[in-house]
């Protein structure tokens, strides 16, 4: 509830007057930038990856960053004066469709001059929905708190998954205040929860469904590679992946070989050695296992939701 990355980078001087000594900029429709030291440090941030890879799972990588946090110059964050602004800019980004516009630019590095080209201001109709998975997926301990808790919309608590699964948590559980189970904990419905993003912003960018699956199946070949070969267990964990990101995560391919095939209700104890976090942590896998498949995923969210956005 209380951690904090590790970080090889500690800052210098840090005296009351820290936060306004930071650097940042004003970007305005044209493009042209004024610098300010407004309490930057004090407010929560949308922070990207400066470097940008075409040929890895995603390309365009980011996260809300909390509050009286800092980062060296391999990341680009952005400021709004509202909070809204915040959650909606992430969510989207968070989205296949501005990955795909991404990755069709080509470019090593991601500048305020490419962001400033994203879109921002969605009808009103579609940010309940794109709001509660954004802050879910982002809201991990308590220095999110004041963020929940300032966001905080009744509708999120009257919200439903597109599809049932009992391995993701009811919207019915989410409360006013954040604590330990708002976020979205399991590898599962964190997924669930990205693949409905991108149905939600599909819709509200005004593209189709079959530009949706277009866009995944022209442009993310190693999603596809990943989603594939990337298995669950009853309790949402993941149990085996060829993903090159999760290192450390679930078993290695030999190991899954032995056990894919275990019958129903039968378990088995892994003890995590290849992850610096986790490493000595004992994870009980709960059989059967079963993988996903994103695209008939897009289909039934979009079908589900084109209801609710309907009425």
């Amino acid at each position: 509830e209380q951690y904090l990355p590790r970080t090889n980078y500690i800052p210098q001087g840090v005296t009351i007057d820290y936060g306004k000594s930071i650097k940042a900029f004003i970007i305005n429709k044209d493009g042209n930038g004024k610098p300010v030291y407004d309490d930057w440090l004090e407010y929560f941030k949308v922070g990207f990856r400066k470097m940008l890879d075409v040929n890895t799972e995603r390309t365009l990588i980011g996260a809300i960053l909390p509050s009286k946090s800092s980062h060296i110059h391999g990341v680009i964050s952005l400021i709004f004066n509202k909070i809204n602004h915040l959650i909606e800019f992430q969510g989207l980004c968070s989205s296949i469709i501005l990955d795909f516009f991404i990755k069709t630019i080509g470019a090593a590095n991601l500048s305020d001059g490419r962001i400033n080209s994203f879109p921002l201001g969605v009808n009103e109709k579609y940010k309940p929905q794109l709001f509660s998975r954004t802050l879910q997926l982002n809201c991990l301990n308590k220095y999110y708190a004041p963020l929940w808790n300032e966001s905080w919309q009744e509708a999120f608590a009257h919200d439903q998954w597109s599809k049932a699964d009992i391995r993701q948590k009811s919207f019915a559980t989410l409360t006013p205040e954040w604590q330990w189970s708002t976020p979205l904990r399991n590898w599962y419905e964190r997924r669930q929860a990205l693949v409905e993003i991108d149905v939600i912003t599909a819709m509200a960018l005004g593209l189709t469904l079959d530009e949706l699956i277009l866009i995944y199946n022209v442009q993310f070949p190693v999603l596809q590679q990943n989603e594939d070969d990337t298995w669950y267990d009853t309790k949402g964990n993941i149990v085996f992946t060829c993903s090159k990101g999760l290192t450390g995560v679930g078993l290695d391919r030999k190991e899954w070989e032995q056990i894919r095939e275990l019958p129903v209700g039968q378990t088995y104890e892994h003890t995590i050695t290849k992850s610096e976090l986790y490493h000595g942590k004992k994870i009980t896998y709960h059989a059967p296992f079963d993988k996903c498949d994103r695209v008939e995923d897009y289909r039934v969210a979009w079908e589900h939701f084109e209801k609710i956005f309907n009425n």
